[in-house]
């Protein structure tokens, strides 16, 4: 009997975790195993990125606590006997009791940060409530030393059932990195707050209007989110509409690449980003802060970093890549090797079906 695997999102909507769990389902063809995906909210706008048939199902969660969430993740645990549930992020981790009480054998959790208004994990609150939950989670997954160390030290999970598991990603075929002037910049991410693309707004304005070879340039931001409104007036009152472009949610993420020169990150925060991941796989140079766990995942032989929340550094650090034509082929052939021989998607699913303890389909 084929395995049912439940993913259980609070949305998925765009964002890198989404595209995570839909890398997941769609390279586990090997393995004996249907996936359902369980959303709490109704924001399923990245369904499309699913290659495969799923079953899907909303539970139309209202704001704040709301019991009744509990009482139809149970009736639906009951109807589907599943193998396995996946939680992830803060959002969903409570309903591992409701998981444990319906039966199921595997309840596994991933956390992909801290959580979005908690990026350092200091809340007291929220940290004394994942102590308790850790108890009905059988196996804990992190996708970064940084939230590994802090998982087993601040929160106390035991050794046993903690899992440092990197992030996948399609790679595709080898091609060769550019040595063109740079044009085109892109950065692609939710448009929130921990994201911090208003600093890259500023930076990118002061390169174009204080340095003679960026006035040719623009800036792709791609993806959607709160802060839409607030970044397309912060462009207008730069005067940058000739120079930034925000483009909303795109799924066509590898042809964005492909006509880009270069990637840039400036978050406050991040895990594991699986951009930095896709841009690296597609021998797009690649420019980050360095916050969270990026610098242990990737180094400086493969991205340029850059400290945080600083506007001239990050407006001198453009400059310095895009008149480094040798130095961007070097660091963008050493990034595509890392991420073929460490970070390819194949890797993760394989890890993840060990999680949910499922096998190989011999018949394949």
């Amino acid at each position: 009997m084929t395995n049912k695997v439940v993913h259980l999102v609070y949305s998925f909507g765009c964002g890198g975790l989404e595209k995570v769990i839909a890398n997941l389902i769609n390279n586990s063809e090997e393995y004996d195993v249907e996936h359902v995906l369980v959303s709490l909210t109704d924001d399923v706008s990245m369904l499309d990125q699913v290659d495969k048939k799923i079953k899907v199902f909303v539970l139309d969660k209202k704001s704040g606590n709301d019991i009744r969430t509990h009482i139809k993740l149970f009736s639906l645990l009951k109807k589907l006997k599943p193998r396995a549930i996946n939680t992830y992020n803060f959002g969903t981790i409570e309903y591992h009791f409701v998981a444990a009480v319906a039966g199921v054998p595997v309840r596994v959790h991933s956390d992909h940060g801290r959580g979005g208004d908690d990026p350092l994990g200091k809340n007291k609150l929220h940290n004394t409530f994942r102590k308790f939950i850790a108890r009905f989670i059988t196996e804990y997954v992190v996708v970064s030393y940084d939230l590994f160390q802090w998982i087993l030290n601040d929160i106390k999970v035991k050794p046993s059932k903690l899992t440092l598991l990197f992030n996948g990603v399609v790679v595709p075929q080898e091609k060769k990195c550019s040595i063109d002037d740079p044009k085109t910049f892109v950065t692609i991410g939710r448009l929130d707050k921990v994201k911090n693309q208003k600093l890259l707004i500023d930076a990118f304005a002061q390169s174009v209007k204080s340095i003679p070879s960026f006035e040719q340039c623009t800036l792709n931001i791609v993806g959607d989110g709160p802060l839409f409104t607030e970044l397309q007036l912060q462009i207008e009152s730069l005067n940058m509409q000739n120079h930034i472009h925000l483009l909303g949610f795109r799924d066509d993420i590898t042809t964005i690449l492909d006509e880009s020169d270069i990637f840039v990150l400036s978050s406050l925060y991040e895990a594991m980003p699986m951009t930095i991941l896709e841009a690296m796989a597609n021998k797009t140079p690649v420019i980050c802060t360095n916050v969270g766990g990026i610098s242990q995942f990737i180094t400086e032989e493969q991205a340029w970093f850059v400290e945080p929340s600083n506007c001239e550094a990050l407006t001198n650090k453009l400059n310095e890549v895009k008149n480094s034509s040798e130095k961007r082929r070097l660091k963008a052939n050493e990034a595509y090797t890392l991420v073929y021989e460490k970070y390819a998607v194949k890797q993760m699913v394989k890890a993840y079906m060990e999680k949910y303890t499922i096998r190989k389909n011999l018949l394949l």
